[in-house]
C-alpha cells in the first residue's frame, strides 16, 4: 500500500502537483479498511451521514453554506411525504474538489399512498409547487424542471430530443400545465403535466440562487429518487430501483431512519451498475466529446468504487490545482447570464461582482497574451452589463468566447496530467463500452 502511494504521487509531483503524502495515506489506508464501506455511518457531532468513504471526503467547513441553500432546492414538504437531502456530486467532496461547478444536491422522497396512482399525483402536485415557489421568492430562478419523457424524437425550444429524453419544462410551462414540441416525424405534440408518466426520465429540479452574504450566484439542482409505499408497508420505486448509497451526504440526521429503511431495498447490482454508468461517462468525456475535467472527476469516483486506489489518490491530488479553478467558470458565467436578465429579480451589482469572481480565476491561472485577451473579454462583457444588459449585440458572443476558452484550458490541464501517470493512461487507452 505504502509503496503505492508513494508511486502515484511521485507521478504527481514529476507532473508539477503538490502533492501532501500523509493525507493520501490516511485516504488510501482508511478506504482500504472498509470492509462495510457501504454501511451508514454518522458523523454525529456536525449532524450528517452518509456511507463511510463519502465521508471522508467532505469538508465541514462547506456545511453551514449548503443547510442555507436547503429551503430553496428541497421539494416542498407535503404531507404523506419523508425526504432526506443531500449534497452529492463534487460539492460533496470538498476535501478534495475544492473548485465544484456548482452545488448538486439529491433528495430522497418517500411517498404514502393508497395507491400507485394516488401516490404519483401527490408527486406531480409536489413538483409543480416546488417548480413554481421560484416565481414567488427573491433570489432563485427556475432554470428547468424535468418530469417525464418523450416517447419519441421532437425538438423542444430549438433542441434535438431523443425518444426516452427528460421533458424539461420551464415555470411558464408548469404554470401553464403544458408543454408543446415539434415531432421530428411531423406536426406538434402537447403533453400535460398532469399525465405525464414519473416513471420514466428522471426527476430534477435546476435553479440560480444569488447567495448575498457570499455576494455571488450559484446554479443549484436537486435530483429526486423517489419511493412509494402502499398501506400494506410495501414499497416500490417509480423508476424501478432505489438509488445505491455512493455519493451522498445527508444534511439532517432524522433522515437516517428513512434511509436506512430503504437501504434493503437497494438492488444487489446497483453499486456495479454505478461502476457501469461512471465509465460511461469517461468514455463520452475522453472518446466522443473530450472534457478531461468532467473525465476526471468521473475517473476519481470510479477508481474509488472499484479499489483502483492507487489512481484514485493520484486523481485526488489534481482537483485543488489553481488551473482546477477555472472549471467553475462557464458555470458562473451560465449563471450571470440568466440573472442578468430583468425578470430575474437578481440585482446587477451581483451580477457584477459574479464577473469579478470569474476575473479573478482567470487572473490567477492564466499569464501572459493569454491572460490578457480573456481578461480584456471579461472587461467587455462588464461594459455590456453595465450599458446594455443581455440586450447588447457583444454579450452572447463574448460570454461564449470566454466560456469555451476556460473549459480549454482546463481540459488540456487534466488530459496532460491524467495522461502522464502510467495506470491512469493504460485504462484510458484500452477502454472501451
Amino acid at each position: 500500500m505504502s509503496d503505492k502511494v508513494d508511486d502515484a504521487l511521485a507521478a504527481a509531483r514529476e507532473l508539477g502537483i503538490e502533492a501532501d503524502a500523509e493525507e493520501a495515506r490516511r485516504w488510501m489506508l482508511a478506504v482500504a479498511s472498509t470492509d462495510d464501506r457501504d454501511q451508514i455511518t454518522a458523523d454525529v457531532h456536525s449532524g450528517i451521514f452518509g456511507d463511510r468513504v463519502s465521508l471522508l471526503d467532505f469538508d465541514t467547513d462547506d456545511l453551514e453554506r449548503f443547510r442555507r441553500l436547503v429551503p430553496f432546492v428541497r421539494v416542498e414538504p407535503t404531507e404523506g411525504m419523508e425526504s432526506g437531502i443531500s449534497i452529492a456530486g463534487s460539492a460533496a467532496q470538498g476535501k478534495v474538489q475544492v473548485f465544484p461547478g456548482d452545488a448538486d444536491f439529491f433528495e430522497r422522497v418517500h411517498i404514502h399512498a393508497g395507491s400507485e396512482d394516488e401516490a404519483k399525483k401527490m408527486l406531480r402536485d409536489m413538483m409543480r409547487v416546488s417548480a413554481l415557489r421560484a416565481a414567488e421568492q427573491p433570489d432563485i430562478v427556475l432554470l428547468t424542471a424535468d418530469m417525464g419523457a418523450y416517447p419519441e424524437p421532437v425538438v423542444e425550444r430549438g433542441r434535438q430530443k431523443k425518444a426516452g429524453d427528460s421533458i424539461d419544462w420551464t415555470t411558464e410551462d408548469v404554470a401553464r400545465g403544458t408543454i408543446t414540441v415539434e415531432a421530428e416525424s411531423g406536426g406538434t405534440r402537447t403533453f400535460q403535466w398532469d399525465e405525464v408518466e414519473v416513471g420514466t426520465g428522471w426527476l430534477y429540479l435546476g435553479w440560480i440562487i444569488a447567495e448575498r452574504e457570499e455576494g455571488r450566484i450559484a446554479l443549484a439542482s436537486n435530483v429526486i429518487d423517489v419511493t412509494w409505499e402502499a398501506p400494506d408497508g410495501a414499497i416500490a420505486a417509480f423508476d424501478g430501483a432505489v438509488d445505491p448509497l455512493v455519493q451522498e451526504i445527508y444534511l439532517e440526521l432524522p433522515a437516517i431512519d428513512l434511509v436506512a429503511r430503504l437501504a434493503p431495498h437497494i438492488p444487489p447490482g446497483a453499486r456495479s451498475n454505478y461502476e457501469k454508468i461512471m465509465k460511461e461517462q469517461v468514455y463520452h468525456y475522453t472518446k466522443e466529446s473530450p472534457s478531461y475535467g468532467k473525465a476526471a472527476k468521473r475517473l476519481y469516483n470510479l477508481f474509488r468504487v472499484s479499489d483502483q486506489l492507487e489512481a484514485a489518490a493520484f486523481v485526488r491530488e489534481l482537483f485543488d490545482e489553481p488551473s482546477a479553478r477555472l472549471y467553475q467558470v462557464p458555470g458562473l458565467l451560465d449563471a450571470a447570464n440568466v440573472a442578468l436578465d430583468p425578470s430575474s429579480g437578481i440585482s446587477r451589482e451581483t451580477v457584477m461582482h459574479q464577473l469579478d469572481v470569474v476575473a479573478d480565476a482567470i487572473a490567477e491561472v492564466t499569464e501572459g497574451q493569454e491572460e490578457a485577451d480573456l481578461l480584456a473579454a471579461l472587461q467587455r462583457l462588464r461594459d455590456a452589463a453595465l450599458a446594455e444588459g443581455k440586450a447588447g449585440g457583444d454579450w452572447a458572443t463574448v460570454l461564449q468566447e470566454v466560456s469555451e476558452r476556460c473549459a480549454e484550458i482546463v481540459s488540456e490541464f487534466f488530459r496532460v496530467r491524467l495522461l502522464g501517470f502510467q495506470p491512469v493512461r493504460d485504462y484510458l487507452e484500452t477502454l472501451t463500452l
